[in-house]
């Protein structure tokens, strides 16, 4: 009797639930058609009625990108069947172009960071780099995938941009466009047979890595190195994943792995009608635990970089220095349309590090990313970056100096290499690895920090739209120098005709 009665009652609760779900629905599909509705109308009124015969495929197609822009959300795009195919080569990896990954800031194309060896490294391309023109096209108000388009291009062709660096100076750089195939696992330097050397301080024992993306092959390449650094008696490892933009999830879960125990979380990822989904480390081959890593980031790590930082740093594995990360934390799914004319690239979910912080960059949000803990921030101004860069790029050119140093502590990092936050990670792995703890080397505060940077930059800004409007006023007052000369010209005795006459020429011209 009562196994009959809970029956009738789940019933009963499983028909209020349909009672009270589908009027829901019924309200959210009426909304749905409500809106679908003004779209058709409005579209009906503009190709009826336009004084000229309008361009139907354009019209649907820039009501399907104006949707997608009402997202503000870079990230999700409209593919027509042209641009698809140009997708599929990039994931592909079958393209050419300049290397560098791209972004829109402000209505303007960006820099997120250039691929080390890459066409736009070589050429002094620096991460923040706001590109003003591409081939004398401005940018202002372009889409991402027309200025991929623009910057992609057969190996051995040229492109030029217009650049405006974040000290705010301008400058027009030549770019020959080649195929990308970069080396994603760096050491500190070059040695006289080619090969990165991995041991910046052989006196101390610490050695050093940088990703410079996360690729199919990153991960096998760096466990080889990680091997042999063991087998070296390496003490501490340095992870430099500064200016590197991401790349593949399952190569840095890969690598997550090789730090974390069984079960540890690595990432998640959770989206509005998207079932969370947890990765956790696997603990199969684990790297010493009595191996202390000290991680580098910056603004220009973004999305798998700040996957391994974020998941390393909550699980208390290592210990990250430098600046606020990027904040690119977002799943895309591509949508071929059913009707054929193209695919939608749509953000369909986040990823949240261990510690439940959302990585990606929304709006006005204080917080996103990967942060360094007080006492580890460790700023460095434009200046300062492109100095640094510059010393960088040199030394992996023909002339590389490098070689001839036998001894790499942290105040020649400093003083030569022009590496602030690498000897600030150096000088803390010392005193880690003399009394078990990291020395503080930086500052506190990450929102300050940030604010500060934010502030810098709009100050730029601020001093390059005055130097813009002193030159309309200069050009401007250029133009009006001639109509000042002819009011100087009239000024003579010829020129002082009496009001009475000029009156009295009236009627003979009407003559």
């Amino acid at each position: 009797m009562s196994k009959r009665i809970s029956i009738i009652v789940l019933g009963a609760l499983l028909v209020a639930n349909v009672v009270m779900w589908a009027p829901a629905v019924r309200a959210r599909r009426a909304n749905e058609f409500t809106q679908v509705e003004l779209m058709v109308d409005a579209y009906h009124e503009i190709v009826s009625d336009f004084v000229e015969e309008p361009d139907q495929e354009k019209i649907t197609e820039a009501a399907v990108r104006a949707m997608l822009d009402s997202l503000d959300d870079p990230h999700s795009m409209y593919f027509n069947p042209e641009e698809v195919k140009g997708f599929n080569k990039q994931v592909q990896g079958s393209f050419s172009g300049i290397g560098a990954e791209v972004d829109i800031h402000n209505d303007r194309l960006r820099i997120v960071s250039p691929l080390e060896d890459s066409p736009a490294w070589r050429s002094g391309v620096i991460a923040g780099d706001i590109v003003l023109e591409v081939d004398g096209r401005d940018t202002k108000g372009l889409k991402i995938n027309d200025c991929i388009k623009f910057l992609t291009g057969p190996a051995g062709t040229d492109v030029t941009i217009k650049v405006r660096h974040r000290s705010g100076d301008e400058e027009v750089i030549k770019i020959t466009r080649a195929r990308i195939k970069v080396q994603t696992v760096r050491g500190w330097r070059r040695r006289a047979d080619n090969q990165w050397d991995h041991m910046i301080d052989t006196e101390n024992k610490i050695g050093y890595i940088r990703l410079t993306q996360f690729t199919g092959t990153t991960a096998d390449k760096l466990f080889e190195v990680m091997d042999n650094l063991e087998k070296e008696g390496v003490k501490g490892l340095i992870l430099d994943m500064r200016f590197n933009p991401g790349g593949l999830l399952d190569s840095a879960a890969k690598i997550c792995n090789r730090f974390l125990d069984k079960g540890q979380r690595i990432v998640s990822t959770r989206g509005r009608n998207v079932p969370e989904r947890v990765l956790n480390a696997d603990g199969q081959k684990i790297f010493p635990k009595d191996i202390p890593v000290a991680i580098l980031v910056n603004g220009s790590s973004a999305s798998a970089s700040e996957i391994v930082s974020g998941a390393l740093q909550d699980n208390g594995r290592g210990k990250v220095f430098g600046t606020r990360t990027f904040g690119k934390g977002s799943v895309q799914q591509v949508k071929r349309l059913e009707s054929g004319q193209g695919a939608i690239k749509l953000t369909s979910a986040y990823y949240y590090l261990p510690s439940g912080r959302n990585i990606q960059r929304k709006g006005k949000a204080k917080s996103w990313g990967v942060d360094p803990e007080d006492g580890f921030q460790v700023p460095m101004t434009p200046e300062q970056i492109t100095e640094m860069v510059k010393v960088r790029r040199e030394s992996t050119g023909p002339e590389n100096k490098l070689n001839e140093v036998t001894r790499a502590d942290a105040e020649w990092v400093e003083n030569d290499l022009k590496d602030i936050q690498l000897a600030a990670a150096m000088r803390s792995m010392l005193g880690k690895l003399k009394d078990g703890k990291w020395t503080k080397v930086g500052k506190s505060g990450a929102d300050e920090i940030a604010a500060d940077a934010t502030r810098a930059n709009l100050i730029r800004q601020r001093d390059f739209l005055k130097e813009g409007l002193a030159k309309v006023e200069k050009e401007l007052a250029s133009l009006d120098k001639p109509k000042e000369k002819d009011a100087e010209e009239k000024t003579g005795p010829e020129a002082r005709v009496p009001e009475v006459e000029k009156k009295s020429e009236v009627p003979a011209e009407k003559e």
